[in-house]
C-alpha cells in the first residue's frame, strides 16, 4: 500500500493518522484520569520532546494515540501495543514502523515494570509519566478518586508515594527538565493540603 512517492506516502500517513485518531478516540470518554484529554495531552509531550531528543515522530504519534486505547487489565500496555501493531499493519504499515510502535506502547507503563529500550520508547515513557506529575498529575489523581469514590487521604498517598517517585524513572534530559517545575508543584500540594487536613480534621 505505501508507495515510493514521498507525497503519495505523506498522503497515506496523514489520511492513516486521521482514522487511527477518530478510531481511537472512540474508545475514551472525553473526560477523566484516562480519558481522550490524557492521550491529547501526552501526544503533545511526545511531540515536544520527541522533537528535542531527534526521535520518530510519526512512531512516536502513533505510539501516543494507541497507548491505552485497551485497559481491561492490569497488562494494558502489551494489550494495547498487541492491538496497535494489528491495526498498523492491516492498514499497510510497514513491519518497522508497526514494531517500533509495539516496542514504545509495551514498555510504557509504570506498572509494567519493563524497561523502554528504543528513544521513542523512552519518550513516551517520558511523555505518560510527566502526565502524572505536577498541577496535572494533582488534577489527574483528583479525576481519579473521585470515579471510584476514594478518600482525600489517598490522595496524598498517591502523591507521596508514586507521583514524587516518578522523576528517577524518566529518561530522557527533555524530561527531566520538564519534571523540575512540576515537582516543585507536588511538594507544595502536598504540604499545603496536609496543613488543611489537619485544620479541618478530615480523618477519612
Amino acid at each position: 500500500m505505501l508507495t515510493s512517492s514521498t507525497g503519495q506516502r505523506n498522503s497515506f500517513y496523514t489520511e492513516a493518522i486521521r482514522y487511527i485518531e477518530a478510531m481511537c478516540r472512540a474508545a475514551f470518554d472525553d473526560i477523566g484520569s484516562h480519558g481522550w484529554e490524557h492521550v491529547e495531552r501526552v501526544r503533545a509531550l511526545c511531540k515536544k520532546i520527541g522533537e528535542n531528543e531527534g526521535a520518530d515522530l510519526l512512531v512516536l504519534d502513533l505510539a501516543a494515540l494507541f497507548h491505552d486505547v485497551i485497559r481491561v487489565s492490569e497488562d494494558h500496555a502489551v494489550q494495547s501495543a498487541e492491538f496497535a501493531r494489528s491495526v498498523l499493519s492491516a492498514m499497510g504499515f510497514g513491519e518497522g514502523i508497526c514494531n517500533a510502535v509495539y516496542e514504545a506502547i509495551a514498555s510504557h507503563s509504570y506498572s509494567s515494570g519493563r524497561v523502554p529500550k528504543s528513544l521513542e520508547a523512552k519518550v513516551l515513557s517520558d511523555a505518560d509519566k510527566l502526565d502524572a506529575m505536577g498541577a496535572t498529575g494533582i488534577y489527574r489523581t483528583i479525576q481519579y478518586n473521585a470515579e471510584r469514590a476514594l478518600p482525600p487521604t489517598r490522595i496524598l498517598e498517591h502523591v507521596r508515594k508514586k507521583l514524587l517517585n516518578l522523576p528517577c524513572l524518566l529518561h530522557t534530559s527533555s524530561a527531566k527538565e520538564i519534571a523540575k517545575k512540576r515537582i516543585a508543584i507536588m511538594e507544595n500540594y502536598v504540604r499545603c493540603f496536609e496543613e488543611e487536613l489537619l485544620e479541618t480534621s478530615i480523618s477519612r
